[in-house]
């Protein structure tokens, strides 16, 4: 019993003990929950002790009394309502109040944001805030406030007193010489560039650190255009000058671009290089003209007489392939300016490149005739003709136009023709008649058959009569040598050539009345027949006979109407040299012109 009392005892002894001790733990918790309320209670309108804004310290401050402080110190540095913020480039500049700006230290705003630092947590998070304060600083540093769109309109103001266009350097060719405008410099402000300087050097720095000069801002300037020092235009001058005379030509099916001289001087880059910008919107400009889509083959005719109802051949569509060509252009340029000396380059013609979209429907598809391909091609231009004269070019190419010529028959150009006449559609243009020139219904006739003879030459078939005319048509020279040309007129002053392909030939003739631009192409099929231009030559050059004034009661006295045109007289000759497929020659056709001096003559009234 008394072992069973003495643990009664004890353990009552202990119980006390233990509530005792959980009494005073209760106790210095509701201590310690007092001061911390007391505490709080103490800086609920006050910042927490180890509080810094812009480094000012504002310990148990309350806001009035740390907004008065940070003025106070604040002030040494900066005056937001009297300083100014000043912008510059070189002697010109725009400055504005920071006031009138809207740029400030809104410490009311920076205030509360910074105040809110251990006061708005909740209970467990403030006591956390509090302990933590005790041993680290708690920092706030202000944000400034500014009107982006009154900034924006003052660094406009500069810019568009800084802003100058300049002018680009020129390079030109005048009669064949260099010609070389410096250019000027152009300046311009660069807004983003110049605003990221104000973010640095005012609105992101710490408002105690602000001071005035850091409201001297410099405008950040670029230059896009430079004037050409005087060694870059000894430079640019000594590659031109290897571009004079140069030409580059590219080819593509029975057509060519040419650039000559000029053009090629103005893809040269100043002061050096190749202008890229110039380069691709050359051929982008090439592109327009060029690109095609593939175009399916129409042929419907009458089986007997082989007239044609419609005509359409295959068209294979085009590409251009703007890098190859670019390449091309720039190597040739590159290899004539970077040469030690002065030299023509002889290796200046060239394939333009480009794709092709072959047609669902061939030529070949279309007839049992043979015609299916082109086997000649001839071109002319007449630029400066007269109206009529356009129209009877137009009229005569449209009635040669989709004859069809039987394997070994003679075509004959003035009976394809037929009467040239008003009856027949014609309008008075310049012709040369019995040593005159002179109006008269069916000028420019002969532009369709000195066209068509060109086609004639280049698909080597057999021509069994042609003629020149009686002195030099400026016309026919348009692009070509003097002796290319064929004079018709009613009876033997004909065109005349004989099909001694395997096929037979359809004549093509377009003429474009608004480029005043022909050409004729001669479909058929190609046996491998090739052709070739040689010992061409010209010689006996006499000038022009004097001028003749012809009285004329019609016109008023005095004035002038000319009626007719000089030209130097010449003689010419060429062969062309007919080879087959193994490349055996199969006939050298020889031609020969001689062209008499002409005078220009003038009505004159009296």
């Amino acid at each position: 019993m008394d072992k069973i009392y003495s643990s009664i005892k004890l353990n009552f002894k202990q119980r006390r003990q233990n509530i005792a001790l959980f009494s005073m733990g209760l106790l210095l918790i509701l201590i310690s929950l007092w001061l911390v309320f007391i505490y709080m209670n103490y800086y609920q309108s006050r910042f927490y002790p180890k509080t810094y804004i812009d480094d000012v310290n504002v310990s148990g401050l309350n806001k009035t009394e740390a907004k008065l402080k940070i003025q106070e110190k604040l002030q040494e540095n900066i005056d937001f309502n009297h300083d100014l913020l000043k912008i510059s480039f070189q002697e010109k500049s725009v400055e504005a109040r920071l006031l009138d700006l809207g740029i400030e230290n809104n410490l009311d705003a920076n205030l509360e944001q910074a105040f809110t630092l251990g006061h708005q947590d909740n209970f467990w998070r403030k006591i956390k805030f509090i302990i933590k304060g005790h041993f680290y600083p708690n920092k706030y540093y202000s944000q400034l406030s500014y009107d982006r769109e009154k900034v924006q309109q003052l660094i406009e103001q500069l810019k568009n007193q800084v802003d100058f266009a300049g002018k680009k350097p020129e390079l030109n060719l005048i009669n064949k010489r260099i010609n070389i405008d410096v250019g000027q410099d152009s300046t311009e402000l660069l807004i983003e560039e110049t605003w990221e300087v104000l973010q640095e050097q005012v609105f992101t720095k710490k408002v105690e650190d602000l001071k005035q000069e850091n409201l001297n801002i410099q405008a950040v300037i670029a230059h896009p255009i430079l004037a050409l020092t005087s060694e870059e235009v000894n430079y640019i001058q000594q590659r031109a000058e290897k571009v004079i005379d140069q030409k580059l030509i590219l080819n593509y099916e029975y057509q060519k671009v040419i650039l000559d001289d000029k053009q090629l001087l103005n893809f040269i880059a100043l002061p050096d290089g190749i202008d890229q910008e110039k380069l691709t919107l050359f051929i982008d400009n090439l592109k327009t003209q060029i690109n095609r889509p593939s175009r399916n083959a129409t042929f419907t005719y009458d089986q007997n007489t082989l007239q044609v109802t419609e005509f359409i051949p295959d068209q294979d569509g085009l590409e251009i392939d703007s890098q190859a060509t670019k390449n091309i252009i720039e190597n040739f340029l590159n290899n004539i300016i970077n040469s030690e000396n002065k030299t023509l380059n002889q290796e200046n013609t060239f394939t333009l490149p480009m794709t092709n979209a072959k047609a669902e429907i061939a030529l070949a598809d279309t007839n049992n005739l043979g015609i299916k391909e082109v086997i000649g091609f001839g071109e002319s231009w007449y630029d400066h003709s007269i109206p009529n004269r356009i129209d009877n070019v137009a009229l005569t190419a449209s009635r040669i136009n989709n004859y069809i010529v039987k394997p070994n028959q003679e075509f004959s150009f003035n009976v394809v023709l037929g009467e040239v006449s008003d009856k027949t559609g014609y309008k008075n243009a310049y012709i040369i008649e019995a040593g005159e020139t002179k109006l008269a219904p069916g000028g420019g006739v002969c532009q369709v058959s000195s066209t068509l003879f060109r086609s004639l030459l280049n698909a080597g078939v057999k021509i069994t009569r042609r003629l020149p005319h009686a002195y030099r048509v400026s016309y026919y020279e348009i692009g070509n040598e003097p002796g290319f040309d064929a004079t018709v007129y009613t009876g033997s002053t004909d065109l005349r050539f004989i099909n001694d392909t395997p096929a037979h030939i359809l004549i093509s003739c377009q003429a474009d009345s608004e480029n005043l631009y022909m050409f004729c192409k001669l479909y058929g099929t190609n046996d491998g027949r090739s052709t070739e231009i040689v010992k061409y030559r010209k010689w006996g050059q006499t000038p022009a006979l004097p001028t003749v004034y012809i009285p004329d009661a019609s016109l008023r006295p005095g004035q002038l109407k000319q009626i007719d045109w000089s030209a130097s007289g010449i003689k010419a000759e060429f062969t062309n040299v007919i080879r087959d497929k193994n490349g055996e020659t199969i006939r050298e056709d020889y031609y020969y012109s001689s062209y008499r001096p002409w005078a220009a003559k003038f009505l004159q009234g009296i």
